[in-house]
């Protein structure tokens, strides 16, 4: 087990090394197909024996099943968007929008984005989970900025200062997790090791281990997206090549609420509970009100899908500080499909974008009559981003109300159900007018798009419609023992 993560973290330094040394698009294409599918391989035996054997420690890597969730929607996001990323770029190359030296660095930093964020879910020491979250922001700050036009490196720039003080405090709140750990066993017990300060943690100071929190909610929750320090977020997903937005959306922002779940479930021990809920909680709600009116008045496809990760963001937050397994658990499912679903509506919003050769909604119409397929896949993927039935976002947010209605918080239940409702109608909205109508005279009569691309699409919301109405045995165990991990059982 030792050898498949090290030869997990191996994999995607060498497939993005390689491809900066290819010379034609195919010898790219194959290296990238292959290394993305020995990698997504390789990660599925991982979550396998995660599922039969449980937690595994090997020197400073550690997993088990809260990792492991993450690490399957990692793999599945690096599958998918690869497979969208090889004709996607290969049309931006032949549109004239990048050239082949660009091409090449885009796997380089691609591989390498990937690598970060498996870091992140692999660590087992909390100062090394910090370096490892700097280091995806350093990565994916240079794909914003693929483009090197003003916008790319307005927005790029922007990310990195946004998230760079967000990660400064979240370096403070582990210095003071730190000092905690030192009053408590000295220099005895190795150095912000998780196992060890969860063995520790009811012994910690508890003014201090809340201050840490505070600053690591914050730090953690600014790469998140939570509001009000997601203001970096509609820039750079708008900004960035459409598979990577996917991956920042889907993935990224899921590795930074696993930071905070892994530092949560050390300070829960020692600091009051509801203290820690009323914060988590706040955060959520905030993130799902403030994402509402720049959704109502959007005008860019891609910005849109990117305030709607704010919300899913807060859904989540919101689930985790309910507190109780049942909402616990619908966070954790919710975290999934929001992934899956979130990355394939980039991926769709992508090949529009390419095709309409805008990101402007009102400039988008007759969707489904220039094309299709696309058409029938956005309004499924809308539907499902907004929790209609019978989708996987339907029931995880269910799970989630249904858990704050059980546990008391009924005028919060109401409250999200309402906010959810005004989302409802201002992305059906965009996905309607986007969907019908007469198609721009200006438009091509037909439409190529490779199948690498629809099968990236096909197998994001086929996997969505399953996990509405069926979770695999092993999916829930990993669901079930993950939830009482982070909620201290």
């Amino acid at each position: 087990m030792g050898e498949l993560l090290l030869i997990v973290l191996f994999l995607p330094i060498v497939t993005g090394f390689v491809s900066l040394f290819q010379r034609t698009t195919t010898g790219i294409r194959w290296i990238n197909l292959i290394g993305c599918l020995v990698t997504s391989l390789v990660l599925g035996i991982v979550i396998y024996q995660i599922t039969v054997a449980g937690a595994f420690q090997y020197k400073m890597l550690y997993v088990d099943q809260l990792s492991g969730i993450l690490l399957m929607i990692v793999a599945v996001l690096t599958l998918t968007s690869t497979l969208f990323s090889i004709p996607y770029m290969e049309k931006e190359l032949v549109h004239g929008h990048i050239t082949f030296k660009m091409l090449c660095r885009y796997y380089g930093l691609f591989n390498l984005f990937v690598f970060t964020m498996m870091s992140v879910l692999l660590v087992e020491n909390l100062g090394l989970l910090w370096v490892a979250v700097e280091a995806t922001t350093l990565a994916s700050a240079l794909l914003v900025a693929f483009y090197f036009n003003h916008s790319a490196l307005e927005a790029a720039w922007k990310y990195v200062m946004v998230c760079t003080v967000g990660i400064c405090l979240a370096l403070l709140g582990t210095i003071l997790l730190y000092y905690a750990q030192v009053n408590v066993a000295g220099g005895e017990l190795q150095a912000l090791s998780w196992l060890e300060l969860k063995k520790i943690g009811a012994q910690l100071d508890p003014a201090i281990a809340k201050l840490a929190f505070i600053f690591i909610l914050i730090g953690y929750g600014t790469k998140a997206g939570l509001a009000p320090m997601h203001t970096w977020l509609p820039d750079a997903h708008s900004q960035a090549p459409s598979p990577v937005s996917g991956l920042l959306s889907g993935a990224l922002l899921s590795c930074a609420v696993y930071a905070v779940m892994r530092n949560l479930i050390i300070v829960q021990a020692v600091v009051n509970r509801e203290f820690l809920y009323y914060l988590l909680i706040g955060f959520g709600v905030f993130s799902i009100v403030i994402a509402i009116p720049f959704i109502l008045v959007q005008h860019d496809i891609k910005r849109l899908l990117a305030y709607s990760s704010v919300e899913h963001m807060g859904i989540i937050i919101l689930g985790i500080g309910i507190g109780v397994p049942q909402a616990v658990y619908g966070a954790l499912l919710h975290m999934i499909n929001h992934a899956i679903a979130k990355s394939a509506l980039f991926y769709m919003a992508g090949t529009i974008i390419q095709e309409y050769q805008t990101k402007h909604i009102a400039r988008i119409r007759g969707l489904v009559k220039a094309m299709p397929l696309i058409g029938a896949l956005f309004i499924m993927t809308i539907l499902a981003i907004t929790g209609t039935p019978p989708f996987g976002i339907f029931i995880s947010k269910l799970i989630v109300i249904k858990g704050a209605f059980e546990s008391g918080w009924v005028v919060l239940g109401v409250l999200v159900l309402f906010l959810l409702a005004g989302i409802f109608a201002g992305m059906m909205y965009y996905c309607l007018s986007m969907s019908f109508g007469a198609k721009p005279k200006s438009r091509a009569a037909t439409v190529s798009i490779d199948k690498l691309a629809y099968v990236a699409m096909v197998i994001s919301v086929g996997l969505v419609a399953v996990t509405g109405v069926y979770i695999p045995t092993w999916l829930n165990e990993m669901l079930l023992i993950a939830t009482s991990i982070l909620v201290g059982g």
